[in-house]
C-alpha cells in the first residue's frame, strides 16, 4: 500500500466542531503526515472516546489504520462509525476506500455517489462538496495500479483542485493518480506535483513524489536532488532521508549511515528502526553484527508475518557468512511468510541464488527468478536480474544455465554491444554449444569487422565443435581470421603461424589436398622467408605429390 503522507488541512463536513477539538484533529492529521502513527492512532482515538459522533476524527482514524496497513480495523471503525454520526457522508466515503482495497470496486462507487450527490448545490451542479471530492480522490490514489479506478479519481481530484486552490494535498493525490494510469502519463504527475509546491513550498511530499518519478527512471542525480529539496523544504520529513539512505548504502555507507540517522530522528522509535540499522549493519559489512541485531528483533516478535522481512535480512547475512544451506531456509521461511504483495522481485533473484549455490535444481532457481522478471515492469532490471543470475550459474560452474540467462538477456536489448558479444560467445563455448557460439561470434564480426574477438571465437568455438578435425568445419575460420590478421602480418605473425598449422595439417593429413598446403606454407615464407618448419613441411609435400 503506498504511503498516504497527507497534509494538515482539517477537513470540515458541515460539522459543528469546537476550537480545541478541530486543534486535535489538525495535531493528529499532522502526526499522520509525519508517518507518526502511534501518536495520529492515540490522538483520534481519544476524539472518537470523547465523541463517537466526531466524523472527522473517525474518518481519520480508519485512514490511520489503512496507512498501518490494518484494512480490516479500518472497516470496523468506519462501520461503527456508520451507526454512531448517522451515516456522515465522510464516513460513507471511507468505506468506500475500504472496499477499493478489499477488490470491490462496484461498492465502492455506489458509496462514493451516494456520499457526494446531496452536497450537490445550485451553485455546484456538476461538484458537489470539495472535500468529499478529495476523500474520494485519495481514495482511488491509494494503493497499486491495479486498485480503484484512476479516471474516476482524476476527474473528482481535478474538480477538488478547483474548489480548494490552496490545498497541495489534492494535487499530489492526482499527480499519484496519474501514475497509475501508466507510465506515459508520467509528464502529468510531475506537472501535479510541481502544481502543489507552488500552492505551498514547504510541502515536503511533493519534491518527494518528484524524486520517486526520477527514481523509477534511474536518474540517481534528479531523484537525490528532489529527495534533498524536500529535507530543505521541512526537515523533519523522514520518508526524504529513508531513501537518501537506501541509494547511498551500498555506496558510500558512511554518507548513508548520516541519512539514517537523520531518519531515526524523526520517526517514531518501533521495530523499524531496529530493522534499518540491522540493515546499514549489513550494507557496512558487519554481517555478525547484522545478524545479531536480526536475531533480537525476530525474538520480539509476536506473530513472524507481521514482520517478515526481518528473515529476508537474516538470510543475506547468512550466505555473507558462508553459510548458504541457513540462507537458503531463511529465505524459503520469508517467502512464505511475506504478503506476496510485498515481496520485492530482488528476493527472488536471492533464492534462486541460494538454490544454485546449495545444488538444488536448476529449474527451482529458473522458476524464482522467472518471478522477479515477471514483478519489474522496466527492461533494464529484468536484464539486470538475467544476467545477475547468469552471473551466479557461471560461479557454479553450471554453464548451461550462464548462457540460457545470458542469451535470454540478450534477447531483450535492443542492441549488442562488443562488450554483449563477448560475454555472450564466452557463455556459449563454456556451455559447450558450440555451433551457437559460431553464430554469435559471425554476428559480432558482421557488427563489428574491426574487432580480433568476434574472428578468434570463431576459431576456437569451431575447433572445440570438431575435437579429431574430421569434418573440417573450422577451416573457413581459420582462413577468415588469418585474412583479419594479415592487415598488420608482422603484428600477428605468431598466431597467424598457429592458424596456418592448423590448416596445413587438415590439408596434408585429412583431406589430402597437398596443393593447398603447400600454399599455405607458401603464405607462410611470404611473411617469413627463413621460417624452417615451412620450408621442411613444403619440402615432405612436394616429395609426396610426385609420389
Amino acid at each position: 500500500m503506498m504511503r498516504r503522507l497527507l497534509f494538515t488541512t482539517v477537513m470540515a463536513v458541515g460539522l459543528s466542531v469546537g476550537a480545541v477539538n478541530a486543534q486535535s484533529v489538525n495535531d493528529g492529521s499532522k502526526a499522520l503526515y509525519y508517518n507518526q502513527l502511534n501518536k495520529a492512532k492515540n490522538i483520534f482515538q481519544d476524539l472518537v472516546k470523547a465523541n463517537p459522533a466526531d466524523a472527522e476524527a473517525n474518518y481519520w482514524l480508519g485512514q490511520t489504520l489503512l496507512e498501518d496497513e490494518n484494512v480490516a480495523g479500518a472497516r470496523a471503525v468506519y462501520e461503527k462509525a456508520l451507526v454512531a454520526t448517522s451515516q456522515n457522508p465522510l464516513i460513507i466515503i471511507g468505506l468506500g476506500h475500504v472496499e477499493l482495497l478489499e477488490g470491490k470496486n462496484a461498492e465502492a462507487r455506489a458509496h462514493f455517489d451516494a456520499a457526494l450527490e446531496p452536497t450537490k448545490s445550485k451553485k455546484n451542479k456538476k461538484y458537489g462538496d470539495p472535500v468529499l471530492l478529495a476523500a474520494i480522490g485519495r481514495a482511488n490514489a491509494d494503493g497499486g495500479s491495479t486498485v480503484g479506478d484512476p479516471a474516476y479519481g482524476v476527474e473528482k481530484l481535478t474538480q477538488a483542485a478547483e474548489l480548494l486552490p490552496k490545498d497541495p494535498e489534492v494535487m499530489v493525490n492526482l499527480g499519484l493518480t496519474y501514475l497509475k494510469m501508466g507510465p506515459e502519463n508520467g509528464g502529468k504527475a510531475k506537472s501535479s506535483f510541481d502544481a502543489a509546491l507552488e500552492r505551498d513550498p514547504s510541502y515536503a511530499r511533493a519534491n518527494y513524489r518528484n524524486g520517486k518519478i526520477f527514481e523509477s527512471q534511474k536518474n540517481a542525480a534528479m531523484f537525490v536532488d528532489h529527495f534533498t529539496r524536500a529535507i530543505e523544504a521541512d526537515a523533519k520529513y523522514a520518508p526524504a532521508y529513508l531513501s537518501l539512505y537506501e541509494y547511498y548504502s551500498d555506496k558510500d555507507v558512511n554518507k548513508a549511515k548520516e541519512y539514517l540517522d537523520k531518519w531515526i530522528q524523526n520517526v517514531e522509535k518501533d521495530t523499524e528502526i531496529d530493522f534499518f540499522y540491522a540493515d546499514y549493519l549489513f550494507r557496512a559489512g558487519k554481517y555478525q553484527e547484522s545478524l545479531q541485531k536480526v536475531k533480537e528483533i525476530e525474538t520480539s516478535l509476536k506473530d513472524p508475518k507481521d514482520f517478515a522481512k526481518v528473515y529476508r535480512l537474516q538470510a543475506l547475512n547468512q550466505d555473507r557468512l558462508g553459510d548458504s544451506l541457513a540462507a537458503k531456509s531463511t529465505m524459503e521461511k520469508y517467502l512464505n511468510l511475506e504478503n506476496p504483495l510485498k515481496v520485492p522481485g530482488r528476493a527472488y533473484q536471492e533464492m534462486a541464488g541460494y538454490y544454485i549455490k546449495t545444488g538444488e535444481e536448476p529449474a527451482k532457481a529458473d522458476a524464482m527468478i522467472t518471478k522477479a522478471i515477471d514483478l519489474d515492469t522496466a527492461v533494464e532490471n529484468k536484464i539486470a536480474l538475467m544476467e545477475g543470475l547468469a552471473s551466479v550459474y557461471e560461479k557454479a560452474k553450471l554453464y548451461d544455465g550462464q548462457f540460457k540467462w545470458m542469451y535470454q538477456a540478450s534477447k531483450l536489448k535492443q542492441k549488442l554491444n562488443a562488450t554483449d558479444y563477448f560475454y555472450l560467445a564466452q557463455a556459449a563455448i563454456n556451455a559447450q554449444q558450440y555451433l551457437t557460439a559460431d553464430t554469435i561470434a559471425q554476428k559480432y564480426i558482421e557488427n563489428y569487422p574491426d574487432q580480433i574477438q568476434g574472428y578468434s571465437f570463431r576459431v576456437r568455438a569451431l575447433t572445440a565443435a570438431d575435437t579429431d578435425t574430421t569434418s573440417g568445419i573450422a577451416i573457413p575460420a581459420y582462413i577468415q581470421f588469418n585474412d583479419f590478421l594479415k592487415k598488420d602480418a608482422q603484428k600477428n605473425l605468431s598466431r597467424i603461424l598457429g592458424n596456418s598449422g592448423y590448416l596445413i595439417n587438415y590439408y596434408a593429413n585429412v583431406s589430402r589436398e597437398y596443393e593447398k598446403a603447400i600454399a599455405v606454407c607458401d603464405e607462410i615464407l611470404a611473411l617469413d622467408p627463413q621460417n624452417a618448419a615451412a620450408l621442411q613441411t613444403k619440402e615432405l609435400l612436394v616429395k609426396r605429390i610426385k609420389k
